[in-house]
């Protein structure tokens, strides 16, 4: 069981395509709620077709309905269970990597969509916290907006926990770099 939440907790493992002395600060995905709310809506639908056949259980068993049953019940529980293995993985591989040289955000929009983008540091201009809703205001995440220099596009990391501490941590790794001094 605790390797199942394990896909909860922060890796400062290495990463592909790290260059040779770069050091991970920060490894951030989306707040946990993002991805177990739709996992209990995924159990609640799960538990209908078992509802459905305690309310149901003398005409299914009567019948030549209860094959049918069981069929649509397994097909139910296999799509349920592709649903929640598809918000897993897109879950675990939506990733943002704060080093103490570059931020790299990993978005992935489905099995075989894939985007990466990279961010140097010296590029850092400001950084925005925003944190709508009382949900939101609870359990502390909101979105972090990174602002580059110049014409560049805006970083946007969507729905990460403690969005305060995450801009914190990145403003102190930009000013060492600016300083030349590590402090983070």
């Amino acid at each position: 069981m605790k390797s199942i939440f394990s896909i909860f907790k922060e890796s400062t493992e290495s990463f592909e395509e790290q260059e040779k002395g770069e050091e991970v600060v920060l490894l951030l995905r989306k707040h946990p709620f993002v991805v177990l709310l739709p996992l209990s809506t995924f159990g609640l639908i799960g538990l209908a077709p078992i509802l459905l056949f305690v309310i149901f259980y003398s005409y299914i068993i009567n019948s030549s309905f209860f094959l049918s049953f069981l069929f649509l019940s397994s097909v139910c529980y296999l799509v349920l269970w592709l649903f929640a293995f598809y918000s897993l993985t897109i879950y675990t591989l939506n990733t943002v990597i704060v080093t103490d040289k570059r931020i790299i955000d990993n978005n992935q929009y489905g099995f075989f969509n894939r985007q990466v983008s990279e961010l140097h540091l010296h590029r850092v201009q400001d950084i925005t916290v925003h944190t709508r809703g009382i949900i939101k205001t609870i359990l502390r995440y909101g979105d972090v907006v990174v602002q580059t220099a110049a014409s560049d596009k805006q970083f946007i990391f969507h729905q990460v926990p403690e969005p305060e501490k995450v801009k914190n941590t990145i403003m102190r790794v930009v000013a060492s770099k600016h300083s030349g001094v590590k402090s983070f």
